[in-house]
């Protein structure tokens, strides 16, 4: 299943000048869990669809309260600084619509 059929809304905003932090809000407890479980919301994974080096997403965190998932990217440019792209990091969520996330987690091998 899509991630956008499993959220009420994905997130991003600056956390200051030199990162971005990313919200997943799921629209149910299944999806949720789905989500958390499928063990797709790791560095390696978030790394690849944004194209930087693992090292450059510092934390991933479940809020089961809230049914959310965070992460927080190390940006590439410093907010507002040339060649910034993006000074609020507002709509970096959007690699994020097409991120398939599978009903379990794949076996450890």
């Amino acid at each position: 299943m899509k991630l956008i059929d499993m959220v009420n809304f994905l997130f991003s905003k600056n956390a200051g000048p030199y990162l971005i932090t990313f919200d997943v809000l799921f629209k149910d407890d299944a999806c949720y869990e789905q989500g958390r479980r499928s063990g797709i919301f790791n560095k390696e994974t978030l790394a690849r669809l944004y194209r930087v080096p693992p090292e450059r997403i510092l934390s991933i965190y479940e809020y089961d309260a809230a049914r959310v998932i965070k992460f927080t990217m190390i940006r590439e440019i410093s907010s507002g600084d040339f060649g910034d792209r993006t000074v609020f990091g507002s709509q970096q969520w959007a690699p994020l619509i097409d991120l398939e996330i599978p009903e379990q987690a794949p076996a450890k091998a």
